[in-house]
């Protein structure tokens, strides 16, 4: 079988050569997504945890200066018309609920065709079933100013704080 081939760029994370790339299981897509999710928190500055098991609000909590934020990984699905659609509720079946206040403060969405995050606060996505989402209308991939504008409201400075990237 052949192994998918990732190369480090100073631009993205993670940018896919596409010949060689296998077709990946939506649990490895997800692996994936969180690979990436904590590759770039570490890089700027964040300090990561994980939540154990499953079925919490919130996948991750991400800790820069001070501030908590919790963050939900969702992988998008891309249809016929180019749009993504990311689903913002949470259990299965006759479970499922839409995510409430306090669930998390970021949804992560990750574009498996183009190896990248897209990122939003609950309140971008709040009182919404499922986000359908288009590069080419809408806020573009790797917007990770979103990650340091909740900390900042989370920490009641109501701007963003400096993006503590750093170069490698």
């Amino acid at each position: 079988m052949t192994q998918p081939l990732l190369l480090a760029t100073p631009d993205s994370d993670i940018a896919p050569v596409t010949e060689g790339c296998i077709v990946l299981s939506d649990s490895r897509k997800g692996d994936l997504a969180e690979a990436i999710l904590i590759a770039g928190c570490i890089r700027r500055g964040f300090e990561v945890f994980k939540a154990f098991g499953n079925d919490h609000s919130s996948d991750y909590v991400l800790i820069c200066n001070a501030a908590r934020v919790m963050a939900q990984v969702k992988t998008a699905t891309l249809d016929e018309r180019g749009d993504y659609t990311i689903s913002t509720k949470r259990g299965r079946g006759l479970t499922r609920r839409p995510y409430a206040r306090g669930d998390f403060d970021v949804l992560v969405a990750y574009l498996p065709d183009r190896d990248a995050l897209v990122f939003w606060s609950f309140d971008d996505i709040c009182h919404r079933q499922n986000v359908r989402y288009n590069p080419a209308r809408h806020r573009q991939p790797g917007n990770w100013e979103v990650l340091n504008k909740v900390a900042a409201q989370l920490l009641g400075l109501g701007q963003p704080m400096s993006d503590p990237i750093v170069n490698i």
